[in-house]
């Protein structure tokens, strides 16, 4: 749709005109003059634009020289230009404030210009309009192509020698503006699953028009002949350019699950491939084995789900007993079919310290389950309890409430003790505990002195256990009115939880007891993960007296805590299978 501005709004030599009676009112002799009635831009063609340019206008002689140059044309309102009659002129507009760029941050360049033949004694009255000097370029793939190939990317080049050169990643999906009237090429680098890098060179357009878009979208051409699809839709100025990568068709494809969370794990993974024929007497299976070994262990693969179209089936198995931070090989077989082999690397392993409790430190009257006094975030520091807020500021100097124990009251070597008290000033009970994290006293808000975590990039566990002995005692703090409101008898609550590098929680588990138990005994609980394929970022480990101990209102403790709870934990492991 055009875009008038005008100029004039009258022509100023109509009375002259209907006078001058002569044998030269068409000839090529005498003077005759240029009025420039408007400059328009046709936004009907493609654009990124959405606002109008100012333009700049030169009106220039036969010979190329311009005797009239603005910068921007409506400056020129009311004017008139006395020029030699009997010779063509050339107006001339164009974006005032960018150049005929490329690329992704270029700005749109308008142009347009109309020649004229000025008569004796006559106002020739001019109009032009602008369209986009550049084309465009977007490129896209198809959802079938992204299951084929991975780290793909696109550089559209120009004619030979020039310099057009653009590059498109793989999630780029915004429109480059290259210059017009050339060829362009385009040229994907990708990598077929389970094989090695290639490059494919591609013509888009013999000569690319101004102001047309060309949409390039890369799609598999199962029957490898590299096919090629153009359609083109004149009003909108666009082409829809569908390149079809040539590939062998693939009747068994073994899955690429490098790097993939849900899949690889530290001691396990599931392994996952296709196959598009019927089975028949053979059996789909999976061969692996680590990377420098040469013997290959196979086990049978699974179908999962329903064929697709074309037939594919999808084939899983999980295989277990793997090793931390190991390069492993697979690949799907079916008979003497075999698929492509792909490599994954389980996930590393990182050492929790002092899960078995042995190590402790004193200051003061507080201990340390680290091998350094500092709690918060000395070198060494790793697990953290709230014993300094009971002993310094909250209690009265009073005992701490986490403290090591040995003998018959540790299950091996040494193990952690923890007590709950209430009558505690400022914030009325404190649960005895123990956590991966840090401490550190917040006498204005008492339940800010806590953070949970410590950084942990490790094989992420499956299962946590250890051997606990409890002493539930009667609710004497917030009875019938605190968080739940409806305990009795107080209950320990020992749990673990992984967080991701945006802080989001991933997995979970723990265990609660809630009768009194005399003698070690082994608890169990497994890890969920509600996003198994997040990398995990920050763990914690947390055991407590009181389930509830940690409730805060303000600075009050408004969970129920019964005082004399006492909770024993000891030989902590962690589990990956």
């Amino acid at each position: 749709m055009k875009n008038y501005i005008y100029i004039i709004s009258s022509c100023l030599f109509a009375g002259m005109m209907a006078s001058c009676q002569s044998d030269n009112l068409a000839g090529e002799q005498g003077e005759g003059y240029i009025q420039l009635s408007s400059v328009s831009i046709d936004k009907s063609v493609q654009s990124r634009a959405g606002e109008t340019p100012v333009m700049s206008v030169d009106i220039n002689n036969a010979d190329g020289t311009t005797f009239k140059h603005a910068e921007d044309w409506t400056t020129l309102q009311g004017e008139s230009f006395l020029v030699n009659a009997g010779t063509t002129y050339t107006v001339k507009a164009y974006s005032a404030n960018s150049t005929l760029a490329e690329g992704f941050e270029a700005s749109p360049y308008y142009e347009g210009a109309t020649d004229v033949t000025v008569k004796a004694n006559q106002a020739q009255v001019v109009e032009v309009t602008c369209g986009l000097a550049q084309s465009m370029v977007t490129v896209s793939y198809s959802d079938t192509f992204k299951k084929y190939f991975t780290n793909y990317s696109s550089v559209v080049t120009g004619e030979e020698g020039g310099t057009t050169n653009i590059t498109f990643a793989g999630t780029e999906t915004r429109a480059a503006y290259v210059k017009a009237n050339q060829p362009l090429n385009i040229a994907v680098t990708l990598t077929p699953k389970g094989k090695t890098e290639t490059t494919l060179t591609q013509q888009i357009v013999a000569l690319a028009a101004p102001a047309y878009r060309y949409n390039v979208k890369y799609d598999v051409d199962v029957k490898g002949t590299g096919s090629i699809d153009v359609t083109v839709d004149q009003n909108r100025h666009e082409y829809e350019i569908t390149l079809g990568v040539p590939m062998t068709p693939q009747d068994i494809v073994t899955t690429d699950i490098n790097g993939e969370y849900d899949k690889v794990w530290g001691k396990f993974a599931y392994l996952n491939g296709t196959y598009k024929k019927e089975v028949g007497a053979n059996k789909v299976q999976f061969m692996y084995k680590k990377s420098t070994d040469e013997t290959w262990t196979t086990i049978d693969a699974t179908q999962v789900g329903e064929a697709e179209v074309d037939g594919t089936k999808t084939y899983e198995n999980k295989i277990t007993g793997l090793e931390f931070g190991t390069d492993y090989v697979y690949k799907i077989i079916c008979g003497e079919e075999q698929g492509n082999e792909v490599t994954f690397t389980t996930e590393a392993y990182q050492e929790v310290p002092n899960l078995n409790f042995d190590t402790w430190t004193q200051s003061g009257k507080n201990w340390f389950a680290n091998a350094v006094a500092n709690d918060y975030d000395g070198e060494g520091a790793y697990w953290a309890t709230g014993n300094e807020g009971v002993t310094s500021f909250l209690a009265g100097n009073k005992d701490p409430i986490t403290i090591p124990v040995e003998g018959e009251d540790a299950y091996s070597g040494k193990a952690a003790k923890m007590t709950s008290i209430t009558g505690v000033t400022l914030v009325g009970a404190a649960a005895g505990n123990l956590f991966i994290g840090k401490y550190k006293t917040n006498m204005s808000k008492p339940s800010a002195s806590v953070t949970f975590g410590r950084p942990y990039t490790g094989a992420r566990p499956t299962k946590l256990s250890g051997y606990y002995k409890y002493t539930s005692c009667a609710i004497d703090h917030n009875a019938g009115t605190g968080i739940p409101g409806t305990l009795v008898n107080d209950e320990c609550n020992i749990y673990l939880k992984i967080w991701d590098e945006a802080g989001n929680e991933i997995g979970f588990g723990e265990f609660v007891g809630k009768e009194s138990v005399s003698t070690y005994t082994k608890f169990e609980f497994n890890i969920t993960y509600s996003n198994p394929s997040a990398k995990p970022a920050t763990m914690t480990i947390v055991a407590t007296s009181s389930h509830y101990g940690g409730e805060f209102e303000g600075a009050k403790v408004v969970g129920q805590v019964g005082a004399g709870s006492t909770l024993w934990v000891d030989e902590f492991e962690l589990s990956y299978d």
